[in-house]
């Protein structure tokens, strides 16, 4: 069904130019990914370009250009003919995701410890504080980003991060749909601090096994559940 649910215009409008310096398709990008982030728009949801266009009171082809960066991110999918939709959270997705995770993010690590400073080792200790006392999704969800973040910012390799980013937001419904589901934060709190431990020891080898295992488990994880919720 070709339905999308738009509030009132009041609420839905872009902010204005002093408010909001981004490019509109940015701005529209952004409040779509969170809906569909926070499963407001549902998996396999129909979305028209009219209808996000009149809710944000813009133009279609800003809306369509902001179709276009959330099909580029894997967060909508585009069919000829059909539109564009939410995209399906599957198992095979997440499991190539955590596959590309586990290597980059460990690159990125490698090249970081070498220049981590105290300050880059208290950034990444206080979010795992700031974890340990977190309850909501939201929440988990923006620390345990700023934990991975911390360790991998000093590696300066812009590319690389920007890469990591992407990927980032790409799972980031499986890793919501992991914390709604099950109880991990305690187990993955255990693994961040061994990694934080071995970086602070300045061990590459053991901080990027450890962190391979981590993003691996999470991704095993994940899978599982998908494949149960499919055969269910």
């Amino acid at each position: 069904m070709e339905i999308f649910r738009v509030p009132h215009p009041s609420s839905a409008r872009l902010p204005d130019a002093a408010e909001a310096p981004r490019p509109a398709s940015a701005v529209v990008a952004d409040a779509l990914r969170r809906q569909i982030l926070r499963g407001a728009l549902p998996e396999g949801e129909r979305l028209r370009q009219d209808a996000v266009a009149i809710r944000f009171g813009v133009s279609q082809m800003i809306a369509r250009e902001a179709f276009r960066q959330l099909v580029a991110e894997g967060v909508l999918t585009a069919e000829a003919r059909r539109g564009v939709s939410v995209a399906h959270m599957n198992p095979e997705e997440a499991w190539e995701t955590t596959q590309l995770r586990s290597l980059i993010e460990a690159q990125a690590l490698e090249w970081a410890i070498p220049l981590m400073t105290k300050a880059d080792l208290a950034m990444a200790e206080r979010s795992l504080g700031e974890l340990d006392t977190a309850r909501s999704t939201d929440r988990i969800i923006a620390l345990n980003a700023r934990f991975h973040e911390a360790l991998y910012a000093p590696a300066r390799r812009e590319r690389t991060l920007a890469m990591i980013a992407t990927l980032r937001i790409n799972f980031e419904r499986y890793l919501r749909f992991t914390w709604d589901e099950t109880e991990h934060l305690e187990q993955s709190q255990q693994e961040h601090r061994a990694i934080l431990d071995a970086c602070r020891l300045r061990d590459a080898a053991q901080a990027c096994a450890l962190l391979k295992q981590h993003v691996r488990a999470t991704g095993d994880l994940l899978v599982q559940r998908l494949r149960a919720r499919r055969a269910g």
